[in-house]
Formats: structure tokens, C-alpha cells, sequence
């Protein structure tokens, strides 16, 4: 497989720290000047030479969600959307589950819906998104028609990741306690943004691309437990592409979509907050290296893991004895408690955002893996029996720490009066607490095994690692589609 050094990576047109110096001038600009958030479209043409931290963590969040797409490819919403758009979306695009080649954004839609649909890939803190899921498929669907390298596919990535970061520092957290699914708001419009740098868009196009998909992003938690769920980021990474090829194409949109009293930060249940906020210190810190991605260890929502892993924690204890157990309290903040809908699930979407359940299935089998969220596993008897002795507690939500990031101490009380207890701020697969390239490289196994590609799996995932270094990334995903076929 033919890879590049990064050293002879193409010049870009403005490097990090000079763009820093113009988005600061932007922001001191009066109201009839340019906006703030034309500092921020400005940046996201032209940052590059990141980190080398950065590359590496971008090129993890690709092998990660790889293997959620290809775990995701055969769930039944996957299979839905395919047999849904099958009729005149054909392309040139692999969509996982697909038999056939399809449209770029017919592809992002259905690689999207695949890369969430078990709910196993990653989550981004500052938007409150699941923002791997929406990127990758996106820009994946953009390999195709062109040759693009794989460090142009990172930095348009790294871009990205950025903009919904910085966009979430203006609307979040009110804009996710209001309801909204931010994967499919925040992350379409930030994933947009992206979409245009990797066609190499001006700044005004950069801008236009995200103006045009705040047109387009929607979303309810809602529908946290049902098909639709992962549909949207599906629809989001759609959404993304088809907004960047309008901004290509020439078609111009609201130079200030996000602020302003029609703005859709206010329209959306946003505080108030100054705009100016996207585009502090911008190009002096990345999202990527502050906050970063949190992997996923368990396939179910993501306010849940802390107190799993602290169960685990307990469970691990000399001497703990299932039978000696009375009854289990976890406490959460109250955003991260209203996730977690069904406390008696009645199937497998809703057994993902069911506290009760997951910590049930860690108490009682010691783990939580794909082969416990299926229709059969939530309707075994012996979990049934512990869900109503498992009991989630809401505290403010003033005590989070910073954004998505939170405590969950996790309680269990014996039948002989004794409590045991752990809490835990940064789950396994959080930045502080990463997976290491053998805990991915298992997750990876796990995933194809789910999908019956077992035998495949140590070449798709050199695939997979391979994206980041690839001189042509339409040829390494090709490698993955004839990869899969073969099985």
C-alpha cells in the first residue's frame, strides 16, 4: 500500500498561527463589519500542520469508527436506509451494507446511520456530539470522484472536529438540554464546514457550506430509542455533503446564520452568548488535544459508562459476592440521567439508553458487549429481576465540570448493612484514560465478528490504520469494500 511522509505533505495556504491572527481581528470588528463567524471560516480553509498528537488521535478516531460501521452495516436501521434510497441513488461511494456503489451523499446518509447505529462510537465533550460519526462518513463520501491523501482527509477532519467544538462553546449546554440531538444539529454544521476544506473552499465557501446546513440540521433526543436515532447522524453527514457541494456550486446563504435574534443559536434554545466565543484563542488550541474524543468500550449511550465502569471497579473487589448484594444506587447529572429514558426496557434500542439495564448486565455478568443488546438478552429473566433494585440519582447539572464531562459515583449496599463505593470522572476510552492500540484493536475484532467478518478482521484494520498515511484514500477504502465482499 503506498503511503507519504508527512514532512513532504503539500503547502497549505495559511498556516495555524496566522490564521489565529486574523480570526482575532475579526472578532474586534464592529457589527456592520465581517462577523465572528467569518473569523472561524476563515481559520477552517487554511489551518493545517497540526500536531503530530492531533494526526495520531484523528487516525484513531478513523480506525474506531471503522469498526463501528462495519459492527453497524448489517442493523436492521442500516439495512432500512439502503432499501429506503436504493432506487436512483446509484454512485461510485461504498456504503457499508450496501451491494452496490452509491451517490456521495446517499452514501454519508447510510455510512453514517451504520457508523451509529449500535451506538459504540465515539463522543466530543465541548458539542455534545457524536462527532466521529457524522465527520468520517461524510468526508469518506468525498474520495471518490478525486484523489485525495490521506493528510488532507485528516486535517479536513481535524477542521471538523474544530468547528463543531467551537460552534457547541456558543450553544451548548443549553442547546442539548433543550432537547435537541446535537450528532444531527451541531455536528451537520460543523461536518459541513469540513466537507467544503476537503474540496478546497474558500473562506465565503467554508462559510456558505455552514450557513446552507443550518438550514438542513433538526433532531430530537426523542427519538433516543428508536430507529431514528442513528439516522440522524446519517442524515446529518448527508446534510454536510450536500450543503458543502451547494456552498461549491455558488450558491450563497446568511454570512451570520448562528447569532443574532433569528439567529439558529437563538432559535434553538441557546444561552446568551457573545458569538465572539467560536473564535477565542482559535488556532492557538484544538479541540482535538484539549478535549478530545471519548472511545466507546460499551455499545450503549454515553452517560451511562462512568457509573459502569465504577460497578466494574466494585465488582472487582476481593470477596464480592453477587448474592451478598441488596441493591445499587448511581448518581449522574440530571442532562446525563434524562438520556437514560427506560428504566424497564422493552428491546434492544431501548435497553442502550437504559441505565438500569447496562448496570444490571455489569453487575450480574461482569460486561457489557453487542451480544447483550439484542432482542433475546433484554428479555432474560434474570436481569428483569435486578432492574428494579438499580436506582440512577440526578444531581444539578451545575456540577459538571465542562460540558459532557461529569462524576458518577456508583453505591452498592449489601445485605448486611456494609456499602461499597467508586467513582469515576474519566471512563476507559476517555483522553485521560485512552485505549490503547490492543484495546482497539480488540473493539475492532468485536465489531467484525459482529457483522461475520471475523476472518477479516486483521486486514481491515490494517486498512483502517493505513487511511491516515494513504497518497490515495478512495484506494484504501476500495481495499475495504473488496475486503468485505470477499467474505
Amino acid at each position: 500500500m503506498a503511503i507519504i511522509d508527512r514532512n513532504n505533505r503539500q503547502q497549505c495556504r495559511m498556516g495555524t498561527k496566522m490564521n489565529a491572527v486574523t480570526a482575532q481581528r475579526t472578532s474586534q470588528m464592529g457589527d456592520e463589519q465581517k462577523p465572528a463567524f467569518w473569523g472561524l471560516s476563515e481559520w477552517a480553509a487554511g489551518a493545517c500542520n497540526f500536531s503530530p498528537s492531533a494526526y495520531r488521535r484523528s487516525e484513531d478516531a478513523f480506525l474506531d469508527i471503522t469498526a463501528c460501521m462495519i459492527a453497524g452495516m448489517n442493523d436492521v436501521s442500516t439495512v432500512s436506509v439502503v432499501d429506503a434510497v436504493a432506487e436512483g441513488s446509484l454512485g461510485q461511494c461504498f456504503a457499508f451494507g450496501a451491494s452496490c456503489g452509491m451517490s456521495g451523499p446517499w452514501a454519508a446518509l447510510i455510512n453514517g446511520t451504520a457508523a451509529h447505529a449500535l451506538d459504540f462510537d465515539d463522543n466530543f465533550a465541548p458539542a455534545f456530539t457524536h462527532a466521529t460519526a457524522v465527520l468520517a462518513p461524510a468526508l469518506l463520501s468525498l474520495v471518490n470522484d478525486r484523489k485525495v491523501g490521506g493528510t488532507a482527509l485528516i486535517d479536513a477532519f481535524i477542521v471538523g472536529l474544530e468547528l463543531q467544538g467551537r460552534i457547541g462553546r456558543l450553544m451548548q449546554p443549553a442547546h442539548y438540554a433543550r432537547g435537541w440531538h446535537s450528532t444531527s444539529t451541531i455536528g451537520a454544521i460543523g461536518t459541513a464546514g469540513a466537507c467544503a476544506r476537503l474540496l478546497g473552499a474558500t473562506p465565503d465557501q467554508v462559510l456558505a457550506a455552514m450557513s446552507a446546513a443550518s438550514s438542513m440540521a433538526a433532531g430530537s433526543k426523542l427519538q433516543f430509542g428508536s430507529m431514528m436515532k442513528p439516522i440522524h447522524a446519517g442524515l446529518a453527514a448527508k446534510n454536510a455533503v450536500l450543503a458543502a457541494r451547494f456552498a461549491m456550486a455558488g450558491i450563497s446563504a446568511n454570512d451570520d446564520p448562528l447569532a443574532g435574534d433569528w439567529g439558529f443559536a437563538a432559535l434553538t434554545g441557546a444561552g446568551d452568548i457573545g458569538a465572539e466565543v467560536m473564535i477565542d484563542s482559535l488556532g492557538e488550541t484544538l479541540e482535538i488535544e484539549t478535549s478530545g474524543l471519548l472511545a466507546k468500550r460499551f455499545p450503549c449511550c454515553g452517560a451511562i459508562h462512568r457509573s459502569v465502569d465504577a460497578l466494574e471497579l466494585l465488582r472487582r473487589e476481593p470477596g464480592f459476592l453477587l448474592e451478598a448484594v441488596e441493591r445499587i444506587e448511581t448518581s449522574l447529572p440530571e442532562m446525563a440521567r434524562r438520556n437514560l429514558r427506560f428504566d424497564s426496557p422493552a428491546d434492544e434500542l431501548e435497553a442502550r439508553f437504559s441505565g438500569t439495564y447496562c448496570m444490571a448486565r455489569m453487575l450480574a455478568d461482569g460486561g457489557l458487549e453487542l451480544k447483550h443488546f439484542t432482542p433475546e438478552s433484554v428479555r432474560d429473566e434474570r436481569i428483569a429481576a435486578w432492574l428494579p433494585r438499580i436506582r440512577l440519582i440526578a444531581y444539578d447539572n451545575a456540577l459538571m465540570v465542562d460540558g459532557a464531562n461529569f462524576q458518577a459515583t456508583t453505591r452498592v449496599y449489601l445485605k448486611d448493612g456494609g456499602v461499597m463505593e467508586a467513582a469515576v470522572s474519566h471512563p476507559k476510552g476517555s483522553p485521560e484514560n485512552p485505549l490503547n492500540e490492543d484495546d482497539l484493536l480488540a473493539k475492532f475484532q468485536t465489531c467484525c465478528a459482529w457483522s461475520g467478518h471475523a476472518a477479516a478482521a486483521e486486514p481491515l484494520f490494517k486498512l483502517a490504520r493505513a487511511l491516515g498515511a494513504a497518497i490515495d484514500v478512495g484506494e484504501v477504502m476500495a481495499g475495504v469494500e473488496r475486503t468485505l465482499r470477499s467474505q
